[in-house]
């Protein structure tokens, strides 16, 4: 199931809680640190209402990101396609 997170705020829980209750896993992708964001937003959610679904955060490291372009960036950040793919399939393993 893909769902769209626009917007971190406000976060609707209904749906989080949902997902989490039909998904024995989740997965947050941002193109933002994952420090604080959305994926932590809904770590927060599933605390909060005592939900112990394992969730994997992807999105930007807590380091400086060296400077290229956008296709460069997250290919190098495993924010692209494959990035992503092979994350999910080490994280699942």
């Amino acid at each position: 199931t893909l769902v769209d997170m626009r917007f971190v705020k406000p976060l609707d829980e209904a749906l989080i809680l949902e997902m989490a209750a039909s998904h024995e896993a989740l997965v947050t992708v941002e193109e933002n640190a994952i420090m604080g964001g959305a994926g932590s937003g809904v770590n927060e959610v599933l605390m909060a209402h005592r939900k112990p679904v394992p969730v994997l955060n992807i999105g930007l490291p807590d380091f400086f990101i060296p400077q290229g372009t956008q296709e460069e960036m997250r290919a190098e950040l495993g924010l692209d396609a494959a990035g992503m793919e092979a994350k999910i399939k080490a994280w699942l393993a």
